[in-house]
């Protein structure tokens, strides 16, 4: 982890869109306590149950995001990339960060501290509904993970996966990706040899295509199908 320098924030092209109706005087209070930081793919941005002081929107690369549970137990609820910002629910109630964000690739981000935030949402109601409007973007997603985690078998939680990572995180099909097995396990709420036997199975069916860190969704119509029907 590193400070890098940067642009200052009235002539960045890297912003999220919630910044889009703030002022010049505003993204200057933001300059003024804005850092930029580098960090290494496995780096840990910040660490469930540590002090949640600033706010982080993701400038380049890809950030997991994970709840940490007993024995080690994980289950990733997301990620963020350019140029999402990751809202913290703890800096609201306890300080707190409530879950862990990890660098999944060289990945640079701007921290701003909370406070000003806050102040902004206060201050600017456009700025406020779009801060509203990306949470409960946020909460909808988190729904829908639970809802398929909760009430799917494990067919159809791969299938969610592979769909969100194609369609929601990478944009791309196919798509290439530094995710473990053990990743997508843990973001399809199974063991690692739950998740590698689904994965053969639908290879075996021609429903995806897995080589090294490629993954190709050759059927997304049968795909779908298996999610709908859980």
């Amino acid at each position: 982890m590193s400070k890098i320098h940067d642009i200052k924030c009235l002539h960045c092209k890297q912003s999220s869109e919630i910044f889009a109706s703030l002022d010049s005087d505003e993204l200057e209070r933001i300059e003024v306590c804005r850092v930029n930081m580098h960090y290494n793919a496995g780096e840990i941005i910040f660490k469930q149950g540590s002090p949640c002081y600033d706010f982080v929107c993701i400038t380049t690369g890809l950030v997991k995001l994970f709840i940490e549970g007993d024995d080690d137990r994980r289950l990733i609820i997301g990620f963020a990339k350019p140029v999402d910002y990751i809202f913290v629910p703890g800096a609201y109630v306890d300080k707190r960060h409530h879950f862990t964000a990890v660098a999944l690739e060289e990945t640079t981000a701007c921290l701003v501290e909370a406070d000003i935030i806050q102040n902004l949402v206060k201050t600017n109601s456009q700025f406020a509904n779009s801060f509203i409007r990306k949470i409960s973007a946020n909460s909808i997603g988190l729904y829908e993970q639970m809802s398929s985690l909760t009430h799917k078998q494990i067919p159809g939680r791969m299938s969610d996966t592979l769909i969100y990572l194609s369609t929601k995180v990478y944009n791309s099909n196919p798509f290439s990706s530094n995710l473990t097995r053990q990743d997508l396990a843990e973001l399809s709420g199974m063991t690692k040899e739950s998740a590698i036997r689904v994965l053969k199975t639908f290879k075996d069916d021609g429903i995806i295509s897995a080589n090294a860190n490629q993954i190709e969704i050759l059927n997304m119509p049968m795909l779908e199908a298996i999610s709908r029907n859980g």
